[in-house]
């Protein structure tokens, strides 16, 4: 009997811990999070959202010409093209019927000079009909486009890349801590997912953000770890060097042995490396080799192929690879033939690749999701959003619970104003940036220098006035005012493209370019999502807010030691 006594006790105990864990490492690191988890989710759509952003760009079209015509005027393009004389390495990517593939370009890359690891890389968008650069007919927009913001949510902004995925490496961190610390304290988690009790308080708060966690729970948990794989011997830059030694050389070594079977060499090896102008009038026909993969892979499995010229001993190389929709794993199927020769030299060589790195491929792979269809992806973006609402939730859990008691008491905490301020001007104010960020692709000239950088710009001054902002309004009227903003400036961003592009969603539905269409169908849905949340706020402080508002004023009347500043007009 005392022994199970004691058993709750210490059961009792170690959950509060959890809570404790729970609450403080989700609120240090939330705001941080929640920008991560934001941003990342509008990254995931990065091609559509940088199409948008450069409406000068064709439509997709039904009608594409065939991978063996682009391969001829991609590789005539570069061998006549003179900067790409003196490259140690062509691409050609084509254009094909699957999402990311609807341009084609030819890429190349420059010898490294004596102080520099990689040479100079350059790259050409050509016109799929003609062979010739689309830059001649049709020049799109500077933009920073959709890369910009999936950039954000793992290298942040303005401040050093190396000092960026460190922080945010610090914050997945603590997330992944939360998530199983939250499991941990809610024990009637999976049972409390099917209650929700509306115009509660914070028994509401609690409901939602416990809805919100066990909704996706597997994709919070898959998307975190993940996330930490990525930058891995970042986050642990010892465990190599204390293997394979220090310096990179050493370093090399390690990825030598990881990569072996797929023919990695490090980039700076001290073999003479001839030019791709000086072998190409060497090579045989790439026709025959190109319908050699087709026979192995399919008609239209061929994503992209790159030349290399010979390198010593060895022969030049002409690498194909394949189309990897059909696999979760983040992987490059390559099938190689000699130059010289047309002889094959290997193929489907990610059979052999080691465990560790086949299991980081499909961690990878996982946390992108590349290979998932436009259901899938559907499902990615509305899994990330519902991330997204349970660190906003989470977050304003944190201030409903203890308002009551700063309102009682008669003044506001520093600690729990700021607090208040940073949910407004983050959860509120980041959604509306973002909008800004899409609102100044359209104004801003396209002529003007530095435009993209500007786009960018733009969304931080946002942020920056939404947080300023917020500290001079009543904390109730800001998360209104922030909201309803927020919602009119994407309700309006279609209306906006219809009036000042022929990208609108009269042209893309008619023509079946969907992928297009879906940006501006997806700015009117969020719109209308942030005009319910405002309309709740409204809602909730007439509803909630007043009557402990009301105690609050007795209690103030009553005081004797009452701050000059009211909380009661802090908050109203």
């Amino acid at each position: 009997m005392v022994s199970s006594k004691m058993g709750a006790v210490m059961k009792q105990g170690f959950r509060q811990c959890m809570a404790w864990l729970h609450t403080w490492t989700g609120l240090v690191v939330g705001w941080v999070l929640f920008f991560v988890f934001l941003t990342g989710t509008a990254g995931y759509v990065q091609v559509e959202l940088t199409r948008w952003m450069q409406p000068e760009r064709p439509l997709q079209s039904s009608m594409i010409p065939n991978t063996s015509e682009q391969l001829n005027k991609a590789y005539h393009y570069l061998k006549m093209n003179s900067e790409a004389q003196t490259a140690e390495r062509w691409g050609i990517n084509f254009l094909v019927n699957e999402r990311g593939r609807d341009e084609l370009n030819v890429n190349w890359s420059q010898p490294a000079k004596q102080d520099q690891r990689y040479g100079e890389y350059k790259q050409e968008t050509l016109d799929a009909n003609t062979g010739l650069a689309l830059a001649q007919t049709i020049k799109p927009r500077e933009t920073g486009g959709g890369d910009s913001l999936y950039r954000m949510h793992y290298a942040l902004h303005y401040i050093p890349y190396d000092w960026a995925i460190r922080i945010v490496g610090i914050c997945t961190m603590f997330m992944f801590v939360t998530i199983i610390s939250g499991v941990i304290t809610h024990k009637k988690i999976f049972k409390d997912f099917f209650t929700f009790r509306p115009a509660k308080g914070q028994r509401s708060w609690l409901d939602a953000h416990a809805v919100l966690s066990v909704i996706a729970l597997p994709f919070y948990i898959m998307i975190t770890y993940s996330g930490l794989i990525f930058f891995a011997n970042a986050y642990m830059p010892l465990g190599v060097p204390m293997v394979y030694g220090f310096g990179e050389k050493k370093v090399d070594r390690f990825y030598e042995e990881l990569y072996q079977d797929s023919g990695f060499s490090p980039s700076f090896e001290n073999t003479k490396i001839m030019t791709l102008g000086q072998s190409a009038t060497n090579f045989v026909n790439v026709q025959p080799l190109l319908k050699q993969a087709q026979q192995q892979w399919g008609k239209d499995s061929i994503s992209s192929v790159n030349f290399y010229p010979q390198k010593g001993n060895t022969p030049p190389k002409l690498e194909f690879y394949k189309i990897n929709n059909d696999s979760v794993v983040r992987q490059r199927t390559s099938m190689d033939f000699d130059l010289f020769t047309g002889k094959i030299l290997s193929k489907d060589l990610n059979n052999q690749e080691k465990a560790p790195l086949k299991f980081a491929n499909t961690m990878l792979g996982l946390h992108e999701g590349l290979f998932a269809s436009p259901l899938m992806r559907i499902f990615y973006v509305i899994t990330g959003l519902l991330g997204t609402a349970m660190i906003a939730t989470g977050l304003v859990l944190w201030t409903v619970k203890r308002r009551p008691k700063q309102i009682k008491a008669g003044q506001m905490s520093f600690g729990h104003a700021l607090v208040e301020r940073l949910n407004i001007a983050v959860i509120a104010g980041l959604p509306l940036a973002i909008a800004t960020y899409f609102w100044a692709n359209r104004f801003i000239d396209s002529g003007f220098s530095g435009r993209a950088a500007w786009e960018v710009h733009t969304l931080y001054i946002t942020l920056l006035v939404s947080f300023i902002y917020s500290l001079f309004r009543p904390i109730a009227k800001a998360w209104f005012e922030l909201l309803i903003i927020a919602a009119l400036a994407y309700l309006f961003l279609p209306i906006l493209n219809l009036f000042t592009t022929e990208r609108h969603l009269g042209i893309t539905l008619r023509q079946a370019d969907y992928a297009l269409a879906s940006i501006d169908i997806g700015f009117f849905i969020i719109g209308l999502v942030l005009a319910w949340s405002a309309y709740r706020v409204w809602i909730k402080r007439n509803a909630i807010l007043k009557p402990i508002i009301k105690t609050a004023k007795k209690t103030i009347k009553t005081s004797k030691t009452l701050s000059s500043k009211d909380p009661v007009k802090d908050i109203l």
